[in-house]
């Protein structure tokens, strides 16, 4: 009886969900791009009112398989997005939840081994865009071996005027789950590269970490940039300093000019933010 009741409920569930969600015309959805792997698409939600439009990329990932971080470490392959110029968009921003380190014993990276939605923000380049967006996505996925997975992603917006609720609440889970915004308990108190800007040394705050949350401090840049993990932190009170060697740059990107993020957890907080040079 309590199995009947509880297929019932869900019953009922779903049946409500069906009842509130706006018709398949209006899921701003591409199809899935699929790979052994994994599998990825593209969802837009309605345009805000500053004009900026939200979306997310929906990745997949099979059980054992890996994806990359943004910046992916030794090895792998960031996931890049570039908007059809017939789209009338750009990529603003693309934010990324907290990583993992990984080791195969050979090379490091970063990334993560769990389905996740990586928030998007599309900004026009121009007054209107085609009711059709459509976009460029590259991105690598792991196991055994690695594969790239490249596709073109493309969404009818025609009709997606009103969000619907599943895919609202995909967006509201991808956001909750991005790194919070610095606080005095948790923040970057000094950044400087030293002498020969081989490696950045950042002085920051943090909560106390746990057996199950420990410290982690993950620093990246722009593209081409490319970090190694840091030291292990030296605490002072409640303040730690780690040295984030620079594992690469392009030769004509300045030091000083580069737009660098902190990144880190510790006793289950989290925390992103700018890091300003001293």
């Amino acid at each position: 009886m309590t199995g009947f009741l509880t297929g019932f409920r869900f019953l009922l569930l779903a049946l409500a969900l069906l009842a509130i969600s706006p018709g398949p015309g209006v899921a701003a959805t591409s199809p899935w791009a699929e790979t052994e792997g994994g599998r990825v698409r593209l969802i837009v939600l309605p345009e805000l009112a500053d004009g900026r439009i939200p979306a997310l990329l929906d990745i997949e990932l099979r059980p054992g398989w890996k994806t990359y971080w943004r910046d992916p470490g030794e090895s792998g392959i960031s996931p890049t997005i570039t908007m059809s110029p017939e789209s009338g968009l750009v990529v603003e921003t693309i934010r990324f939840p907290l990583p993992k380190r990984f080791s195969d014993g050979f090379t490091a990276y970063t990334g993560y081994d769990r389905s996740l939605a990586l928030p998007l923000t599309l900004k026009r380049q121009q007054a209107t865009h085609g009711e059709r967006i459509t976009a460029s996505v590259f991105l690598g996925v792991c196991e055994n071996i690695c594969i790239p997975l490249q596709a073109e992603l493309s969404v009818d917006t025609a009709k997606a005027s009103v969000a619907n609720p599943i895919e609202a609440a995909m967006a509201a889970a991808a956001e909750a789950a991005l790194p919070a915004s610095p606080s005095p308990d948790f923040t970057v108190t000094e950044a400087r590269w030293n002498a020969d800007g081989s490696a950045l040394a950042v002085t920051f705050t943090a909560p106390e970490p746990t057996a199950e949350k420990p410290l982690q401090v993950f620093v990246s840049g722009p593209e081409g940039f490319q970090f190694d993990a840091g030291t292990a932190p030296v605490r002072s009170g409640s303040s730690y300093r780690v040295e984030v060697p620079l594992r690469h740059k392009p030769k004509a990107a300045s030091l000083e000019d580069a737009a660098l993020l902190f990144t880190a957890e510790s006793g289950g907080r989290t925390v992103e933010m700018p890091l300003v040079i001293d």
